[in-house]
């Protein structure tokens, strides 16, 4: 087989594999938008309840400017495909960030990598049933500003690594515009980004401002000022969100709250279980393979964003009875999706070093271990996406789910 016929063979298993995927999305999609809502019917999601935000005229989110046209076109279906594509444009963007950690592999297999990261999910313990409350995860189902975020909040991140980069010489302005604008976008669909980008993009400059000794302010400060269009965007859907007396946020310390109902954080302890298994993957490799992760700017960026937006949702909350929304958590899902590229670009290279002859200090244990933790991942994720295929709702308790042999 030649290599052009290779290329041709890859590229048709890797769109047929995203056409599948496209399909069961658009199909789960329109089964939620046909679910009657209330939390423990089948198909549970937040899309009808965006639906009807946009068709009442509450606009807080460019998600709102974009369903309304799409049910007017296609109803349910118009939705539901639309969301699809942008599950597409995910995966797209992650093999894009991907391509650093491959620069040999071909187009159409990071796309297919990326596919099957994009399934991965907190770990399916056998006989200890999953529970979705309290987990962090790249990739969700049942939010429609989530999921139009994701691909706008990831390449929003990759613009800023190359305008960065510029920092050191004399700053790539057209690097930092495109870099600006996309964070800009980003923020229009959810505010969950730049939330924790921000104060992670200020300790940054301040760190760079101590290093060189404010030789580099001028760069800095124009670096700093990318953040102030999406500031101006979360003013106004502050006033959208937080328009009833006393609603805002709060540090949690500070706010009476119901102990049961709040079913994340260390509150609770199936959320702090759900906590852990979802960082299985990432501890493993800053574990095992710290040393190589810690080298690169991009993973210890992505690990200082995460570490704020934890940070963010762990100590701050809504007031009123916004409050057991856990809207604050969302920051820690979008950052969790950039710092999951990141550690999975670093096993990656690991592997590929592994391959070229690189024997020392166990490396190719070190790598299995860290891959046996992210397949447990994709497998895990695959149960749960098979339940919500079946109807099963993501909000309640899901019992442990006879996979194999199990």
């Amino acid at each position: 087989m030649t290599k052009k016929t290779k290329q041709r063979v890859w590229w048709a298993v890797s769109l047929l594999a995203l056409l599948v995927f496209a399909v069961a999305m658009a199909w789960l999609h329109y089964q939620q938008l046909c679910s009657p809502g209330g939390g423990n019917d089948p198909y549970t999601s937040d899309l009808g309840q965006h639906l009807a935000f946009a068709q009442k005229g509450m606009i807080y989110s460019t998600t709102s400017l974009l369903i309304g046209p799409a049910y007017a076109l296609g109803g349910r279906w118009g939705i539901a495909i639309l969301l699809a594509l942008f599950h597409l444009a995910a995966i797209a963007v992650f093999a894009r960030g991907l391509r650093p950690a491959l620069p040999q592999c071909p187009a159409p297999v990071c796309l297919l990598i990326s596919l099957v990261v994009n399934f991965a999910q907190a770990v399916w313990m056998p006989r200890g049933g999953y529970w979705y409350q309290g987990t962090i995860i790249g990739t969700v189902y049942h939010n429609t500003t989530y999921i139009m975020l994701a691909p706008f909040a990831l390449l929003a991140v990759l613009s800023f690594y190359r305008a960065w980069h510029s920092m050191s010489g004399k700053l790539d302005l057209r690097a930092w515009l495109v870099y600006t604008v996309l964070l800009t976008l980003a923020t229009s669909f959810k505010a969950s980004l730049v939330f924790a980008f921000a104060p992670a993009l200020l300790l940054l400059l301040i760190a760079d401002l101590i290093r060189t000794r404010g030789e580099n302010f001028r760069q800095e400060f124009i670096m700093g000022c990318s953040v102030l269009p999406s500031i101006g965007l979360c003013l106004i859907q502050a006033n959208v969100l937080f328009a009833d007396a006393g609603s805002g946020m709060n540090l949690i310390f500070l706010v009476d709250f119901d102990r049961h109902r709040m079913l994340w954080g260390p509150f609770n302890e199936a959320a702090v279980l759900g906590l852990l298994r979802s960082l299985v993957f990432v501890a493993a490799v800053g574990i095992l393979l710290g040393r190589r992760a810690w080298k690169t700017f991009r993973y210890r960026f992505s690990l200082l964003l995460f570490g704020v937006a934890m940070a963010e949702a762990l100590l701050l909350v809504e007031n009123g009875e916004r409050l057991y929304h856990a809207n604050l958590w969302w920051g820690p899902f979008i950052c969790f999706w950039v710092f999951l590229l990141e550690s999975v670009s670093v096993w990656l290279r690991a592997c590929a070093d592994w391959k070229s002859g690189l024997r020392d200090g166990y490396l190719g244990g070190r790598i299995a271990v860290c891959g046996a933790a992210l397949v447990w991942h994709i497998i895990s994720g695959i149960c749960f996406l098979v339940l919500l295929m079946e109807g099963k709702s993501y909000n309640i308790p899901i019992q442990t789910y006879h996979f194999l042999f199990f």
